[in-house]
């Protein structure tokens, strides 16, 4: 209360009556169980839209955001190490990357990644250490 004026009147908000009934909505939609139908219809649109934008490429699997077996470890945490490539090579390398990027159907694929896999993968998998000791000898 104003001591000069009188009580203070409420702020006209007559403009934005439309915007709380379309918050309303949207919050009663939210809880809504999973499985309704509407749902499941906006879900396949909105693949269906995906597959139109990208021609050719397989839709992510559910539930699984990157590849490999481990996550990255932290930056904190991590051991830095060095590849050199030549201008020419690493333009190459750039381009496969990019292209096993398309291929996984991954938004974000960086070297190291790609390296890590191919380290662990020569590790774990005999036939492909063998093929590495070949071509390095």
């Amino acid at each position: 209360m104003n001591a000069s004026r009188g009580p203070l009147k409420p702020p006209d908000i007559g403009g934005v009556s439309d915007d709380w009934q379309k918050l309303r909505n949207l919050r009663r939609d939210s809880d809504k169980p999973p499985g309704d139908t509407a749902d499941q219809e906006l879900e396949e649109l909105r693949a269906d839209e995906d597959q139109e934008q990208r021609p050719g490429r397989r839709p992510s699997r559910p539930g699984r955001s990157r590849g490999g077996k481990r996550p990255p470890p932290a930056a904190a945490d991590a051991i830095p190490t060095t590849v050199r490539f030549d201008p020419e090579e690493a333009s190459e390398v750039d381009r496969f990357v990019l292209e096993l990027r398309d291929d996984a159907a991954r938004r974000n694929l960086d070297k190291a990644e790609v390296i890590r896999e191919l380290l662990r993968m020569a590790r774990e998998h005999e036939p492909t250490k063998k093929a590495l000791l070949r071509r390095l000898r």
